[in-house]
């Protein structure tokens, strides 16, 4: 019997941030992400010769391409703005944050990685909502592994469930 695979929800996958110079702060995700692609590029080279093509490969070359709805007063979104003006190297991580996908310590997989952003540009059109878009050029190869989400971050991705008691305690089932 083949073997059944279930679609990955894009809502899922966050990105979070951090200046690489504060390493002692916890990376932040950027509010209101709509998308943005983790990408991953190589060139090819072909050299024709009487025997047959030779295939000569570039080095890898990565990015990340983010979009967003603009939010007053994320500090994300402006540390983001600093480093492209400041050219400060920011570090990056993709989580897929889905309970299936998390492993027995409680982590979820991630992508981290390493570059600099190359824009940050705010758009704010007459029609829809202020946008901020921006692509992050990552220097060498992107690392694959897990991560965690501490109770701060996971409360930024989803609330959690609360109870019908007085300050609407936590528990019981979602």
């Amino acid at each position: 019997m083949p073997e059944i695979h279930e679609m990955v929800d894009g809502e899922n996958k966050i990105l979070l941030f951090r200046l690489h110079e504060n390493q002692e702060e916890e990376a932040a995700k950027l509010v209101f992400q709509t998308e943005h692609t983790f990408g991953f590029s190589r060139g090819i080279n072909r050299i024709n010769t009487k025997d047959g093509t030779i295939i000569r490969l570039d080095p890898l070359e990565s990015n990340v391409d983010i979009n967003a709805v603009q939010a007053k007063d994320d500090p994300v979104s402006e540390m983001l703005r600093d480093s492209v003006i400041g050219g400060k190297r920011v570090e990056v991580w993709e989580l897929t944050v889905d309970e299936d996908s998390e492993n027995e310590d409680g982590e979820y997989p991630a992508i981290y990685a390493q570059g600099y952003l190359e824009e940050w540009s705010p758009v704010s059109g007459v029609d829809g909502e202020p946008q901020v878009s921006g692509s992050l050029n990552i220097e060498l190869e992107p690392q694959f592994g897990f991560a965690t989400l501490t109770d701060d971050q996971q409360a930024t991705v989803q609330y959690e469930f609360r109870n019908t008691a007085p300050n609407g305690g936590y528990g019981g089932t979602a």
